[in-house]
């Protein structure tokens, strides 16, 4: 039988966490952003769109408020690794913001 708990647990980035603290007072963005967190922790990795299938790097995308949240699926833990997120601009800066995670992630996975 399964049940409707939290099968993904979420570790969180220190640039995510900062972001977080900044956001103080949205509550709008917030709100929303938690509600993104719940349906991570709840559909693991099928909550996003699969940007780099080599890193496990997922993006996770809203409309209203225009958001971008980054993450990666740890198979070996079957953590979800939050990394941070970003309002949809340009996708020029998508492409920045992606080709820095990427390094993050390799740099993080050398031996």
């Amino acid at each position: 039988m399964a049940t409707m708990s939290a099968n993904y647990p979420l570790v969180f980035d220190e640039v995510i966490l900062s972001q977080l603290k900044k956001l103080g007072e949205d509550k709008h963005v917030r709100t929303f952003i938690t509600k993104m967190f719940d349906r991570m922790e709840l559909l693991g990795p099928r909550a996003g769109e699969l940007i780099d299938g080599q890193l496990g790097l997922y993006e996770m995308k809203s409309m209203h408020p225009p958001i971008r949240l980054y993450y990666r699926h740890v198979r070996e833990t079957n953590e979800l690794e939050v990394f941070e997120y970003e309002m949809k601009t340009s996708p020029k800066k998508q492409k920045k913001t992606i080709g820095i995670l990427r390094h993050k992630i390799r740099s993080r996975d050398r031996p």
